[in-house]
């Protein structure tokens, strides 16, 4: 437990926005699109309003990583500096290599 000090937002957002991505299904291939073939913008999701809010989710996610590198308990570590860095930039680099081109992928 004392190793995750300061990586359990991090950890925990990545578990709930894996189950939230494998639940919704969303298109991964471009020829599988409804606008395929035609103009117009499209979404990777059933239901359009996963646009929003999985862009939403990830800013949320972001946030809470941030606060939880600011709580006293992360900061007792000595690797505190080497381990929010890592934890940010995880965060932001599934937010936007992993979820970015599933929202852009039907446009």
């Amino acid at each position: 437990m004392e190793r995750l000090r300061g990586l359990w937002a991090c950890l925990i957002g990545f578990a709930v926005l894996a189950v939230l991505v494998l639940y919704l299904n969303p298109i991964t291939d471009q020829r599988q699109c409804p606008n395929w073939g035609g103009n117009g913008n499209a979404s990777a999701f059933r239901d359009d309003r996963w646009d929003l809010y999985l862009p939403l989710l990830c800013t949320v996610w972001l946030a809470a990583v941030i606060v939880e590198q600011a709580l006293p308990s992360a900061r007792r570590s000595e690797t505190r500096g080497a381990r929010a860095l890592a934890a940010v930039l995880i965060t932001v680099g599934v937010g936007c290599c992993g979820v970015g081109p599933l929202l852009v992928v039907c446009r």
